[in-house]
C-alpha cells in the first residue's frame, strides 16, 4: 500500500510519505503486525521500516510488543488525536464569533493560537473587501511582529521571551518591527496591561491587525481573536474604536469555551 507522492507541488516528503504509508497500515490492521508482514503490506524495504519505525518509537508513535517484536500504533496518537478534535472543537465554537466580528469592523477576522514558537491561524471569516493581505488558516505567524503573536507572548515568562529571542531571532520585517528583547518585553507587558495588541506595519508595510486575548478557565491566554486590514481602513485614529469591538467578542468566545 503505497500513496501517490506526485501531489503537483513537488514538495512533497518522501520519508514522512513512507511513515504515513506505514502508520496507515497498522491502524487498518485487525491485530499488531510483524516487520515482515508491514514490509508487503505497504511496499516499503525492510531496511527503510525499520529506521521509520525505531524513530516512532522514540516518540510512542507506535509500540514494539518486546517478546513478539510486533508492531502497533502508539498511545501518543491518542493524544494528537484528542488535540485535533480540542482544536476542530475550537472552530465550531468560534466561528460564529468570527463572523460577528468581521461583519462589526468589515475586515477579515481569525482565531489563533500558539503551536511551538510561532502563531497559527485555525479558523477566519474573510471580509468581502478586495484589498485583504491575510495569511489564510494554517499559515504560521512570528510572534514578536504580530498582533495574535503578542497577545500569546503575554502568556511567556520575561526569561521565555529572552530565550525565544536568542534562539530564532527577531526578524526584522519593516522598520516598524521590534527587533530588541527589551523593547518586546515592555510592549508585551502594555498589551497585557491594556487587553489588546497591535501591529502597525510591523509584520508587512500597509497592514494592521488589532488582537485581544482569549483566556481558558485558570485567566491562562490560550489563544487570540484578530481583526486585519489595509492602513486605509484600520486608520490611527480609529484603533480603540476597533479593539474595543475586538476584545468584546474576545470576551464572549472566552465565555463559550467555559461553557460545559
Amino acid at each position: 500500500m503505497t500513496t501517490n507522492q506526485n501531489d503537483g507541488s513537488g514538495q512533497v516528503v518522501r520519508v514522512v510519505d513512507k511513515a504515513f504509508t506505514a502508520l496507515q497500515a497498522l491502524s487498518q490492521a485487525e491485530r499488531d503486525m510483524d516487520l515482515a508482514g508491514l514490509a508487503e503490506q505497504t511496499g516499503l524495504p525492510k531496511s527503510t521500516l525499520v529506521r521509520l519505525l525505531h524513530t516512532m518509537k522514540l516518540h510512542n508513535i507506535v509500540q514494539q510488543d518486546s517478546k513478539t517484536r510486533r508492531y502497533r500504533l502508539g498511545w501518543a496518537l491518542i493524544h494528537l488525536g484528542k488535540a485535533a478534535e480540542h482544536q476542530f472543537d475550537f472552530e465550531r465554537i468560534v466561528r460564529p464569533y468570527l463572523e460577528q466580528l468581521a461583519n462589526e469592523t468589515s475586515e477579515t477576522a481569525s482565531f489563533a493560537a500558539l503551536e511551538g514558537t510561532r502563531a497559527v491561524y485555525l479558523a477566519q471569516v474573510l471580509t468581502d473587501s478586495i484589498i485583504r493581505g491575510v495569511p489564510p488558516i494554517g499559515s504560521e505567524l512570528p510572534l514578536h511582529c504580530t498582533a495574535v503573536g503578542k497577545v500569546l507572548l503575554t502568556s511567556f515568562s520575561d526569561e521565555q521571551i529572552a530565550n525565544l529571542a536568542a534562539e530564532h531571532g527577531l526578524p526584522r520585517l519593516t522598520e516598524n518591527t521590534i527587533d530588541n528583547t527589551e523593547q518586546l518585553r515592555r510592549e508585551v507587558a502594555l498589551v497585557a496591561e491594556r487587553g489588546y495588541a497591535m501591529d502597525n506595519e510591523e509584520a508587512e508595510r500597509g497592514g494592521r491587525c488589532i488582537a485581544a486575548p482569549i483566556h481558558d478557565d485558570s485567566g491562562q491566554v490560550i489563544a487570540a481573536l484578530s481583526i486585519t486590514g489595509p492602513t486605509s481602513r484600520i486608520q490611527l485614529e480609529r484603533v480603540d474604536e476597533y479593539a474595543r469591538i475586538v476584545t468584546r467578542v474576545a470576551s464572549k468566545v472566552t465565555e463559550a469555551l467555559k461553557a460545559p
